[in-house]
């Protein structure tokens, strides 16, 4: 029996228990305890002070963050990150010496936790996550799209959702409104809480504006894949080009916010050209491997932390 504690982590038992899942499916029975229980395993996040850690004993602390930490100090200190954990998991790239794992925040919203890869059916969506992503993006592509575009979001703090849309309304009169269904820029009623509400909404749009809200190497999230989700042409923004070698290319239009030229000629040639970024796949050939190894990464070092 793995005994896990959480502390400083999200508090909603329902959709942040992946980790708990991916180990009892991976590597053994697990057994939420109390920090004060000696864990064998102490997840951590930002949301608390970091002493709430230091003085907890565990075979393996393993500290996850989905964002950008420089928004969260003192967490963004690399030096006290690798005092304190035994594993630092996110977006960044994997760097043992240092004790970085990449395992980006993506993954955490789809509920698997390994690659099927002893079938080739394509027909269901529980194979696996790239089977369940290209399904929800062919079954959603191919409905009836009563809207131009959709943004849904809460604020627009660094800019880009702006520029992408004042480049995307040059087309309104022509191919009709941006709807936008959350806080910022709100001009129709708001959607649901949960993310099925909002695949179920922007699955109307031909294309979803879907920028990062900062910019880091290796920062991705779960935006561009939601958008490929539902249907929609990602209208797209990060520090570079989402998860390479992964997503095939034609499938968004990356906004390059910091040229205007560049954004406003990338933004006309997808509004011309809609169906050459709906033709095939989502992901590449060697996808499978990629996220296989996202997987067998965090397994074996969670096992080798434990002693397994």
């Amino acid at each position: 029996m793995i005994t896990i504690s959480y502390v400083n982590f999200w508090i909603d038992p329902k959709n942040d228990d992946y980790f708990t899942k991916f180990i009892s499916y991976n590597i053994g029975e697990t057994k939420i305890v109390n920090s004060s229980d000696n864990p064998d395993i102490l997840i951590t996040s930002v949301f608390g002070n970091i002493n709430n850690v230091i003085n907890v004993k565990a075979k393996c602390k393993i500290f996850y963050y989905g964002e950008n930490l420089n928004f969260y100090p003192p967490y963004n200190n690399d030096k006290l990150l690798e005092n304190i954990f035994d594993l630092i998991i996110g977006f960044r790239y994997t760097n043992l010496d240092k004790k970085i794992l990449r395992f980006p925040l993506w993954l955490m919203y789809y509920n698997f936790y390994t690659i099927d890869t002893t079938t080739t059916d394509t027909t269901t969506d529980n194979t696996n996550i790239i089977n369940y992503i290209e399904n929800k993006y062919k079954q959603n592509k191919n409905k009836n799209k009563s809207i131009f575009a959709t943004l849904i979001s809460s604020h627009d703090r660094g800019g880009q959702r702006t520029k992408i849309c004042n480049g995307l309304s040059k087309h309104e009169s022509s191919q009709g409104k941006i709807m936008c269904a959350g806080n910022f820029n709100n001009n129709t009623s708001k959607i649901g809480p949960y993310c099925q509400d909002k695949i179920n909404y922007i699955s109307q749009g031909i294309y979803n504006i879907c920028p990062e809200n900062s910019s880091y190497e290796g920062y991705f999230t779960e935006k561009i894949f939601q958008a490929l989700e539902g249907g929609t042409i990602p209208m797209y923004w990060a520090v570079d080009l989402p998860e390479k070698g992964l997503i095939n290319e034609n499938k968004y239009c990356f906004c390059n916010i910091n040229n205007e030229k560049e954004l406003q000629d990338s933004i006309d040639n997808v509004i011309a050209n809609p169906k050459q970024y709906l033709e095939g796949n989502v992901f590449s050939d060697n996808a499978i491997n990629i996220i296989q190894g996202y997987y067998n990464d965090l397994r074996d070092n969670i096992k080798i932390k434990l002693g397994l």
